[in-house]
């Protein structure tokens, strides 16, 4: 794989005959009766199409000279195309009651994980240059990939899949389980680290600084705003009594969707030059998602069955939460504006800003220069 991804070449087109073969693969399944979220054509389109972004961006990443940033997408695009290939093999197996089909399960079900670290790591990259690591990355990639094998060894499969057997034995499991809860709690943590980070560091910078951190910082919130939808999907079920596969194939969506944003976000922060337009999109794209979440998560439960709530009631409550959520986003109106004005301040930080950021922020794009304070 890693020299794969030295050739972008031959990489590009064994990813794109790959991916092909799954999506054909899913498609025939689909149509030979399988009706299991994983075949749906809606959710495999999308994320087909999540994948092709994702590899435009990272041609066009390299072309401007960023070359990390376009590693990462680069990698963002093959996660996604596995996801495809690993729900091609894993229903293959499943209906052909192949002895691998346990571990094929539990392969898939774990695919969808490293794709929200590798937004982030997209994103975040596209505004650093020289050679030095921010602590952020590290620990995100090896948060997220512990995860992605606990949960690969310790999720029992549910739907389309349920039934089979976890690929760790039952004392396996009886360890990994306590562990397994403190992972995700840890995940969770983990993929608010890059976002936090950058927001942090674009309210605090000045100059063409700032927007291009803060539509950084709006690419990588796109990976827990994706899991805040998941959350969202669980509540839609129970209580919401919404059909599970109508929700698997939601979240498909929307990691598709997010990649697609992240590597755009990538995009525009890495060439520089950004207009007002660009970062009032990009920040109020990811403002209204955050809102509509809030809105949708509450509507759902207080139009749940258990409550008994009267249709009036339920309209009036939905319409109260509607109005918060809009008025939060209303409220950063301003700092939007003051991102978007950004570009047309005097360049750089201040010495004193340079100082407070370059611990998290070695290098940020053409921006920094010798007054950043490397850490000590």
């Amino acid at each position: 794989m890693v020299a794969i991804a030295q050739l972008p070449s031959a990489g590009r087109v064994l990813a794109g005959v790959a991916g092909g073969a799954a999506v054909a693969v899913l498609f025939a399944f689909r149509l030979a009766g399988d009706d299991g979220f994983p075949t749906d054509p809606v959710g495999v389109l999308a994320l087909a199409t999540g994948a092709t972004g994702a590899a435009v961006a990272a041609t066009r990443l390299a072309g401007v000279g960023n070359q990390r940033a376009g590693r990462f997408a680069t990698w963002l695009c093959a996660a996604l195309l596995a996801y495809l290939v690993l729900a091609a093999w894993a229903v293959w197996v499943v209906r052909a009651g192949h002895p691998t089909a346990a571990l094929a399960v539990a392969a898939w079900n774990s695919a969808w994980i490293p794709p929200l670290a590798l937004m982030q790591l997209t994103a975040s990259a596209a505004i650093r240059t020289g050679s030095r690591t921010p602590w952020t990355h590290p620990v995100l990639a090896a948060v997220i990939g512990t995860l992605t094998l606990v949960n690969a060894l310790a999720t029992k499969a549910r739907e389309p899949f349920t039934g089979l057997p976890t690929i760790a034995p039952e004392s396996w499991r009886t360890v990994i389980e306590p562990v397994g809860t403190f992972a995700t709690l840890l995940g969770v943590l983990a993929l608010l680290l890059v976002p936090v980070t950058l927001w942090r560091a674009a309210l605090g910078s000045e100059g063409p600084a700032r927007a291009r951190i803060g539509v950084a910082a709006a690419g990588a919130t796109a990976a827990p705003l994706t899991v805040c939808f998941c959350l969202l999907l669980a509540i839609a079920r129970d209580p919401g009594a919404v059909e599970p596969s109508l929700g698997s194939v939601a979240f498909l969506v929307a990691l598709a969707g997010a990649s697609a944003f992240s590597a755009a976000c990538a995009l525009i922060a890495a060439r520089g030059g950004i207009e007002g337009r660009q970062v009032t999109i990009v920040v109020r794209g990811a403002g209204l998602a955050g809102a509509a979440l809030v809105v949708l998560g509450t509507g759902t439960i207080i139009a749940a069955p258990g409550l008994r709530l009267g249709p009036a009631s339920v309209a009036f409550l939905v319409a109260a939460v509607t109005v918060v959520a809009g008025g939060g986003d209303e409220s950063s109106r301003a700092g939007r504006e003051d991102l978007a004005g950004s570009r047309h301040r005097e360049p750089g930080a201040t010495g004193a800003e340079q100082g407070r950021l370059s611990w998290c922020f070695p290098k940020i794009g053409a921006e920094a220069d010798a007054r950043t304070t490397p850490p000590r």
